[in-house]
């Protein structure tokens, strides 16, 4: 298959996905990765960012085995070629947590975000839009996890960095804001008034 007809299949599985038929544009992006990965090698960018539009269906299909799978060996890949610190390489770890995050194996997703925070922090700095996202999904992974105390303060971290960042109304800040409200809404609930042991 020619590059243009490749390309072309790419697009129309990228519109079946956005139209939510992703098991359909599972199917062309599969034959796509195979061809990309026939002509270019397994380390091409062009192979690597194939196989993370076919994990990105799958896991909006539900199927969190397969998507993993393959962000962990686009991961493995990035960190082979780029290194562990490379901004690529972190984005590439974020879609593996996420999709950790999104199959419910919370454990997981808390080691991987942990990871992308630190290095985010160490490259980016702390107060960075992306170093304060990675602390946001780390805050509501600890939520999941019932460790609310852990998760608010993570939160309000969230919080102060985005208002100083982004100001008090940016969207991102007003959501930031809601979820700190909602998991001290949680950790009330953990542990309602009074219920200290006498």
């Amino acid at each position: 298959m020619d590059a243009e007809n490749l390309t072309r299949m790419e697009a129309d599985a990228a519109a079946l996905h956005d139209a939510g038929e992703f098991m359909e544009a599972a199917k062309s992006l599969r034959r796509a990765l195979s061809i990309r990965s026939l002509t270019h090698g397994g380390l091409h960018r062009e192979t690597l960012e194939a196989r993370n539009r076919l994990a990105r269906s799958l896991r909006a299909a539900g199927r969190f085995g397969e998507a993993i799978d393959l962000y962990r060996c686009t991961l493995d890949a990035h960190i082979e070629t780029l290194g562990d610190g490379d901004l690529v390489t972190l984005r590439s770890r974020s879609r593996l947590a996420n999709t950790y995050y999104a199959a419910g194996r919370y454990e997981e997703a808390a080691e991987q975000f942990r990871d992308i925070l630190r290095q985010r922090s160490r490259v980016l700095g702390p107060e960075h839009p992306d170093t304060l996202r990675s602390l946001g999904s780390l805050a509501n992974t600890y939520a999941c996890l019932g460790r609310y105390e852990e998760a608010a303060e993570l939160h309000r971290r969230v919080l102060r960095g985005r208002e100083e960042v982004l100001g008090g109304l940016h969207p991102r800040t007003e959501l930031s804001r809601f979820r700190l409200g909602s998991t001290l809404k949680s950790l009330e609930n953990a542990h309602p008034p009074g219920d200290e042991e006498q």
